[in-house]
């Protein structure tokens, strides 16, 4: 019983950290759009700021990218492990690039948090520059 909760358990924690890497990703990729389309038609003027911004969702959109690598690594190695735990002659090796799941967990992890807070400066540096083109 307790494992089958712990199952659900983990489905709904990798359905939600899915969810939250592709709702940041498509906002990073917005707001790059925005500020394309800002600069390209001169309501912002092409200061610090708006290249802090952009470089800022770039490298967000980079690291949310990242991180679905890294979760879709530390999947797979997953799956060798269960096949090598109930396969005796399972010969695949339980690394990929020389590091193994808990290593791609952790990167996916910190890549998404990296990405977070890039998003959410990012984001804030979007919104002064637009702002003080109406102060």
């Amino acid at each position: 019983m307790a494992t089958g909760k712990y199952i659900r358990w983990q489905g709904l924690a990798i359905t939600q950290l899915t969810v939250a890497v592709s709702v940041v990703s498509g906002l990073s990729v917005a707001g790059l759009g925005l500020g394309v389309s800002l600069l390209s038609k001169g309501l912002v003027n092409p200061g610090v700021l708006i290249f802090l911004a952009m470089g800022f969702l770039c490298t967000s959109a980079f690291c949310n990218y990242a991180a679905v690598v890294t979760r879709l690594l530390d999947f797979r190695l997953t799956a060798r492990k269960v096949r090598k735990d109930s396969t005796p002659n399972y010969d695949k090796p339980l690394v990929i690039f020389w590091r193994d799941k808990d290593e791609y967990g952790r990167a996916t992890w910190r890549l998404f948090w990296f990405g977070q807070t890039l998003f959410l400066l990012g984001a804030s540096c979007l919104i002064v520059a637009v702002g003080q083109m109406y102060i």
